[in-house]
């Protein structure tokens, strides 16, 4: 690493960490003014959890500000060397342009593997940790109500049915039981109104049970009993993961459902977006650079302020963002390729900063 390189390293990474220090307090600043209320309200005034909740919260907001502040370090950064005429002096010893931008892959591939590790382990382990504590923004709000997503788990010869899930994975509502025969026909159905797990007896008690019995060569029986205890090795957990948010996955989760190791509530193309987005997202912090580098160098030719480069760069996130969130809705309800839901985005940004860049420099 040259003298140049280790001078925007050291420039960069400090206007990085200074910025995401500000837009994440300021973030969560808002959630917590947002969600606060709820949270004392649902555990008797104790400020001890919201503090839990904001040291919780913490990770995934900043996993979400992360290539916003690149960008805008990457844009503070250019813009000082704009101004101080550093840029034009390194240039005049013959280096081109692009070697500025070269010289910031190694701040930026330092805040990639960091955002990566981030957004993949550490993320996924603090809204698990959310859930546990009761101190999920959405468990919050709607406590007591199930979530009204229909899965599927097989086990064994048999496949369950729930048709909501609730209480992180203890409550099950309109379960039903297919038991197969070796042939794959159906020989009994169950279906129970709702189903509670009894941690101590490692039980599901069913209630309002109906059994229907298909016997070979003969008519089916049903039977109906108040309540029933249901064996199984399946636990809460089995279902509780299935419906929780893609990103409290980490990249192993996601390929496991992409693989069908493991049983997903949503279509495979939907577990397919959030792994091509998982691998794009160190590539979105070094897109940001590209970004900045054209914004700075033409507002150093038109004798504008660094404020200006600000608010350039405030709306460009602000598209970026707008952009990538459209395209993975997209991505998820499979109106495009997973492929495309993750690096359409990236593509179209990096394509318009390079051209313009181009244009600026008259290559």
């Amino acid at each position: 690493m040259n003298t140049f390189a280790r001078y925007v390293l050291k420039s960069f990474l400090w206007q990085f960490l200074l910025l995401l220090t500000g837009f994440t307090a300021l973030l969560q600043l808002f959630d917590l003014l947002n969600n606060s209320a709820d949270i004392l309200e649902d555990h008797m005034g104790q400020m001890s959890a919201v503090f839990e909740y904001a040291a919780l919260r913490l990770p995934e907001i900043m996993s979400f500000l992360v290539p916003f502040a690149v960008l805008m370090a990457a844009l503070v950064t250019l813009g000082k060397m704009e101004r101080d005429n550093e840029i034009m002096a390194y240039k005049a010893a013959g280096a081109p342009y692009f070697t500025v931008l070269w010289a910031f892959l190694p701040a930026v591939g330092i805040v990639a593997i960091l955002h990566f590790f981030l957004a993949d382990r550490i993320v996924p382990l603090s809204i698990q940790a959310l859930i546990q504590q009761d101190l999920s923004v959405e468990r919050t709000k709607s406590k007591n109500e199930a979530k009204d997503e229909p899965l599927f788990v097989q086990e064994g010869k048999s496949v369950v049915e729930a048709g909501a899930v609730g209480q992180d994975g203890t409550v099950l509502s309109h379960l039903r039981i297919y038991e197969r025969a070796d042939s794959g026909k159906i020989i009994r159905q169950v279906f129970a109104n709702d189903a509670r797990y009894d941690a101590a007896a490692g039980l599901w008690h069913l209630s309002d049970v109906w059994t229907t019995v298909v016997p070979e060569g003969d008519a089916a029986q049903t039977k109906h009993t108040q309540n029933w205890d249901w064996q199984t090795q399946l636990t809460p957990a089995e279902f509780s993961d299935l419906v929780e948010k893609p990103q409290a996955m980490t990249l192993g989760k996601i390929w496991g459902f992409i693989s069908s190791t493991q049983v997903g509530v949503r279509p495979t193309y939907f577990y397919e977006t959030w792994l091509q987005k998982r691998i794009a997202l160190p590539v979105s912090s070094i897109l940001m650079i590209l970004l900045a580098a054209p914004v700075a160098h033409s507002l150093h030719r038109r004798e504008r302020g660094l404020a200006m480069g600000m608010t350039v760069g405030f709306g460009l996130g602000f598209l970026y963002f707008l952009t990538d969130g459209l395209v993975l809705s997209l991505g998820e309800s499979g109106a495009v390729p997973p492929f495309l839901a993750a690096w359409l985005p990236i593509l179209l940004f990096a394509a318009i900063g390079g051209a313009w860049l181009i244009k600026q420099e008259g290559y």
